[in-house]
């Protein structure tokens, strides 16, 4: 004899909401994120490095361990631990600065343009970022773009920087490889290029990465 369990329609109303919430509420699967030498890192360094050359094809390896944990494992950024190429600018303020006057220093590049919503968006980030330095004559702070210096100065007037910032740069800035805009850039006392991203998310990580290389002899 078979039994017939009928519902009405009310019942089955809320057994549907019963195993919607179960699907809402039902935990996701743990994700953790590792950079290229298997070393933890947060969500934000993950989308930054994912992120640092957005041209290139992903090659993010996705691993689901044995707990359900799914891993994922970046690519190396590929200019990182490059020699920075040597370069000279003339910043709007008439400085002039080339590898002499920045030999033994860390640099820290921005590259954008002035038509970039995203680079321009980020300059009050990069003046707060650069105040945290504020009084140490070992770290220079570099924006450069290739547009011209009478619209830089322009442009500064409404939207101040407090990097220096050299205009007409397309020279200096075409001996390093990129492409895309912004580009934030973090160069070691002895001219090699420790950080590489474009925009960025885990500030704390940028912070970090100066501050450790400025702790250096």
């Amino acid at each position: 004899m078979r039994i017939l369990l009928r519902y009405s329609r009310p019942a089955a109303w809320l057994l549907f909401l019963a195993a919607v919430t179960f699907a809402q509420t039902k935990p996701a699967p743990a994700e953790i994120f590792r950079d290229s030498d298997g070393n933890l890192v947060s969500n934000n360094e993950f989308v930054d490095i994912r992120m640092a050359n957005f041209n290139y094809p992903d090659a993010t390896i996705i691993k689901i361990l044995e707990d359900g944990t799914k891993e994922f494992r970046l690519q190396k950024v590929a200019q990182e631990g490059m020699p920075a190429p040597a370069f000279s600018v003339r910043t709007v303020d008439g400085q002039k600065l080339g590898p002499a006057d920045l030999r033994g220093k860390v640099v820290v590049l921005n590259f954008w343009f002035i038509g970039c919503a995203v680079c321009r968006g980020m300059k009050p980030q990069l003046n707060e970022f650069k105040k945290r330095f504020a009084g140490n004559d070992d770290v220079v702070f570099l924006a450069m773009t290739e547009d011209p210096e009478s619209d830089v100065e322009k442009f500064l007037k409404k939207e101040p920087s407090d990097y220096l910032n050299a205009a007409a740069a397309k020279a200096s800035m075409a001996k390093f490889p990129f492409r895309g805009f912004p580009k934030n850039i973090v160069i070691d006392k002895q001219g090699k290029i420790v950080y590489w991203r474009s925009s960025i998310k885990a500030w704390g990580k940028f912070e970090s990465v100066v501050r450790a290389e400025l702790a250096k002899n």
